[in-house]
């Protein structure tokens, strides 16, 4: 289903955040994917990008909840909605990919723990942003249902806190992705924001110091990169280019048919890729293949292939919830 017009090419830019993140599966972290160097360009490529992927992601969720937001007559019908579009088919899929996993020890990484049950309380796999979007869909629809955050002086308070809070806080043990729910927290803000305050992000000076802010970070991230280190996610660094690379591809991102078929399909490819891309691969490197006709393969396989799929379960209502979330 695609996301309501504006001046602005959401689709395309959901369609760019699936790129982006297929791309980073198909080539991995080391010991799984690819399995190419830590001097690859492949592996530099994909992680010059770590720090925008799931911030963009998170940006564009609350840009487009901040079209209907929560409201107090009606919100037991918008936590129905968001229990059958995120945490069902996170079940379902997460079952089934811990299931593959067990069967195909490897084939998808090493992070699948032993007793199944905790894939459903910890993070797991890429699902974890199922988890830490639920959790930041609830805080927020909440505060928007009491309309505790419908004016800008609340709204810019509640930011600087959660940006505070995104950097310093980290709950032991991590249950349900928490951790990286308020991580995650001030990008979906910021989207929010832009929706419900569109005249101070049309003001030429916030272009500017999103553009300057994100040539800052990136110029700190890429020298990072070189010198083999890592910046956290609590950094300043992280929210600084996942925040202003949001705002900045927001107004960049031109029209694209490809794009926006992709973007519309986003959740699906989200929750399915890793099954095409990882069959896909293991198909490649047993016919030799070379890296990169393994990455070019693998990459549309991880967007085609949920497509496919996105359209056979739509067929039947059961499908339908269970694996793409769609009622």
């Amino acid at each position: 289903m695609g996301t309501k017009r504006t001046s602005y090419n959401i689709d395309e830019l959901r369609g760019l955040a699936c790129f982006l993140l297929v791309a980073y599966h198909v080539v991995g972290v080391p010991g799984s994917g690819m399995q190419v160097g830590d001097d690859s360009w492949y592996r530099y490529a994909t992680s010059s990008f770590e720090l925008v992927r799931m911030p963009l992601f998170t940006f564009i969720s609350g840009l487009v909840y901040a079209y209907r937001p929560a409201v107090a007559d009606r919100l037991g019908a918008f936590f129905g909605k968001k229990l059958r579009r995120l945490l069902i088919p996170f079940v379902t899929i997460s079952t089934l990919f811990f299931m593959a996993q067990s069967l195909a020890p490897g084939a998808n990484g090493s992070d699948a723990p032993e007793a199944m049950w905790r894939i459903y309380l910890f993070s797991y796999a890429h699902f974890w942003y199922l988890q830490a979007l639920f959790l930041i869909f609830l805080v927020v629809g909440l505060l928007d249902a009491f309309r505790i955050i419908s004016r800008p002086i609340p709204f810019a308070i509640l930011l600087a806190l959660a940006l505070a809070g995104g950097m310093t806080l980290a709950v032991p043990g991590n249950p349900f992705s928490v951790n990286e729910a308020m991580i995650l927290l001030p990008h979906f803000l910021l989207g929010v924001a832009v929706t419900r305050f569109p005249a101070l992000f049309r003001r030429p000076e916030i272009a500017g110091l999103a553009v300057a802010g994100l040539v800052l970070a990136v110029a700190i991230h890429q020298t990072a990169l070189f010198r083999h280190d890592t910046i956290g996610w609590h950094s300043p660094v992280a929210f600084l280019c996942g925040m202003c690379g949001a705002l900045v591809l927001l107004r960049v991102m031109p029209s694209s048919a490809l794009f926006r078929r992709i973007g519309g399909s986003s959740y699906s490819i989200y929750l399915h890729h890793a099954f095409f891309t990882a069959g896909t691969r293991i198909v490649l490197h047993r016919l030799g293949a070379d890296d990169l006709t393994l990455f070019l393969v693998s990459l549309a396989a991880g967007i085609a292939g949920p497509l496919v799929l996105e359209a056979l379960a739509s067929l039947r209502p059961l499908t339908r919830v269970a694996l793409v979330g769609k009622t």
